[in-house]
């Protein structure tokens, strides 16, 4: 059975049904603003935006961030079920596609500061496939993490108290994330002005902050908790709740951040989608080129 489910038995008890329910519908009324926008993204720069390394990236971010979105909100309607709805094969995709969403945005955050330290390398000699290549490995890896994971009481892995991916991201991604972002800005927002004039980077930063804001307290709290003591399984709904909570705010909110970063603030007449996102999209936005 995987470890997700476990979360929705006999530990809901120690949580308020009420404030489970609140979360609930704050949480699906977010999905349902979310999966339009994603939806959206995925179409332009799949099939209406010439592609570029960087916008492989962004747009296998929008399909995890797309399928966390529809997996949290069948979660969402589930704890209005009585008695919950589950299934393994829901909450395995689920975590797969939280844990390929973070590993994708750590990409992300050092690609873009790969490409403000060394932007001739970035541009000269950065091989062709790497993104589509770099993605594929992402995904598989999300699988199996999160296979393991869900499996570790009969592996090696017996004596975790956490579940593995939590482990993995938290350790991994949180650091790598949070170093690049303040690279980004120092890079924008302390040095040069012709690196503040890039979109792309500016929304990129944007996107970072915003999920280190909506991540880093809600991780920083369960640490503290367990550092003194406190019982993990009473703190797994609840951390579970407040972690869907803020990943699909974090999910839906990027779409945003790309249609507000690349808009011209003085357009006269009303510009489409594509024009906005090609705009935030141009890869000669990145400094030290020009």
């Amino acid at each position: 059975m995987n470890a997700t489910i476990e979360h929705f038995d006999s530990n809901s008890n120690n949580y308020s049904k009420e404030n489970q329910t609140v979360i609930s519908s704050v949480n699906l009324i977010i999905c349902c603003m979310g999966l339009p926008l994603n939806g959206i993204v995925i179409w332009l720069l799949g099939f209406q935006i010439k592609r570029n390394p960087f916008t492989v990236l962004i747009l296998n971010l929008a399909i995890s961030d797309f399928g966390f979105i529809i997996f949290a909100a069948i979660y969402s309607i589930s704890n209005f079920i009585d008695p919950p709805f589950q299934s393994w094969v829901i909450f395995y995709l689920f975590d797969v596609m939280y844990i390929s969403g973070l590993f994708l945005l750590t990409v992300i955050s050092i690609d873009r500061c790969v490409a403000v330290l060394f932007p001739m390398w970035y541009h000269c000699s950065r091989p062709k496939y790497l993104s589509p290549v770099v993605c594929a490995l992402l995904w598989l890896f999300s699988f199996l993490l999160v296979g393991i994971g869900s499996n570790h009481k009969n592996l090696v892995f017996s004596y975790v108290p956490w579940d593995l991916d939590w482990i993995v991201t938290a350790v991994l991604c949180l650091p790598l994330i949070t170093i690049s972002t303040l690279i980004l800005f120092i890079k924008i927002c302390l040095k040069s002005e012709q690196v503040k004039r890039g979109k792309l980077l500016v929304m990129i930063l944007i996107t970072l902050l915003c999920f280190l804001i909506l991540t880093l307290p809600l991780y920083s709290y369960l640490f503290i908790t367990l550092f003194l003591g406190t019982n993990y399984t009473s703190l797994s709904l609840q951390f579970l709740l407040y972690r869907n909570l803020c990943a699909c705010l974090n999910s839906s909110i990027n779409p945003v951040i790309y249609f507000l970063v690349g808009r011209k603030k003085q357009a006269q007449a009303k510009e489409s989608m594509k024009t906005i996102f090609q705009r935030v999209f141009k890869e000669d936005e990145v400094p030290g080129i020009r």
